[in-house]
């Protein structure tokens, strides 16, 4: 999600609105987001629960998402998307969690008309832009290295 939010706050530009949903807005990543300014509003919540999550989007942006990013690791957040999205409007669904049975049922189910699209872990040059995000923006790096960096193992030091 951070790097997701920092090309959507590039790309949005200066009259855009870039929204994240966050299970806990006082998270190191989500106090990131808010602290280099890569999001214009954090929405705490359950993104499985679509009622609040439709009615928290609605009250942070009215019109709603013109493009919502969904790339959580959890399931049953295919309605949240759906309906925090305007009408005509994209789903980008980049998550090995989602059922597109309950994203293509859900979005007929409450008559919302949204192009739904399928992450499938590939786009040409897409190593080179997570590269450069890493690079244009040091907190994520810093962030990622600290969370997932590994440290240096001496030749015959067990790990």
């Amino acid at each position: 999600g951070l790097l997701a939010c920092a090309q959507a706050r590039k790309h949005a530009g200066p009259s855009g609105r870039v929204i994240a949903i966050v299970p806990h807005a006082s998270n190191e990543g989500a106090q990131l987001l808010l602290r280099e300014r890569l999001v214009d509003r954090l929405i705490e919540a359950d993104a499985r629960d679509a009622r609040t999550i439709n009615s928290l989007v609605k009250d942070a942006l009215p019109e709603l998402a013109d493009l919502t990013v969904n790339c959580v690791n959890v399931p049953g957040t295919e309605l949240s998307s759906i309906l925090c999205t305007k009408e005509r409007g994209t789903v980008y669904f980049f998550s090995m969690s989602t059922s597109f049975t309950a994203a293509a049922l859900g979005a007929e189910g409450v008559g919302k008309d949204v192009t739904m699209i399928v992450g499938n872990g590939y786009a040409k040059g897409h190593a080179d832009i997570a590269l450069q995000t890493l690079r244009d923006h040091p907190a994520i790096h810093s962030y990622f290295h600290r969370r997932f960096g590994s440290r240096s193992v001496s030749p015959g030091e067990s790990t």
